[in-house]
């Protein structure tokens, strides 16, 4: 996701209105959720960039076993200064080290039943040619049945957040009176 914003604040003032409505990324082992407060909220601000994502609804120790968890989207802006006022872009999605290391586990569960299935079947058609063929079956099997599971995953995870980042980014948008700007004028992006 995408969006193109201006405002009328200078970069600062903008980024500072940012935790009137957020809570700051602090871990808190003691809280539910795992960081400090209580707004729906959690942001974190990096000189004129920040990220926000909402808060989960159930207990950090659990949340490790949510593909939610795992793939949960996160705003990420950027606020750069323009003639008057601020030029605010939106970008938001599952990070992409994420996306990443799923890739890799699957490709390295793929490689494994493949490599495992070239080594064993000549030692079953040596040792246990009449039922080399069902290991071959129960071995595939396996492997389709893991990789299944391994791209379901994901879309669980989707599943449980779709409404996550469309809700941070009109809160976001709301709080800080950003103004749209149409794409046929997001020619200051060139300037910046």
């Amino acid at each position: 996701m995408y969006k193109f914003f201006s405002s009328p604040l200078p970069p600062s003032e903008l980024i500072s209105k940012l935790p009137e409505f957020t809570d700051a990324k602090k871990i808190d082992p003691s809280k539910s959720s795992l960081y400090e407060g209580e707004k729906e909220i959690i942001a974190q601000v990096k000189g004129t960039r920040f990220t926000a994502e909402k808060r989960q609804r159930i207990g950090w120790g659990s949340a490790w076993f949510s593909p939610g968890f795992w793939f949960k989207p996160v705003l990420t802006g950027s606020v750069t200064p323009l003639k008057e006022g601020s030029a605010v872009i939106f970008e938001g999605g599952t990070p992409v080290p994420m996306k990443v290391i799923w890739a890799v586990l699957i490709l390295i569960v793929a490689q494994a039943g493949g490599i495992f299935l070239i080594f064993d079947y000549p030692v079953n058609i040596s040792f246990d040619g009449l039922h080399a063929g069902s290991y071959i079956y129960a071995t595939l099997s396996a492997m389709n049945a893991a990789i299944g599971i391994l791209v379901l995953i994901p879309f669980i995870g989707w599943w449980l957040t779709r409404n996550d980042l469309a809700f941070v980014a009109a809160a976001v948008e709301r709080h800080l009176q950003l103004q749209p700007a149409q794409k046929s004028s997001v020619d200051w992006l060139l300037g910046v």
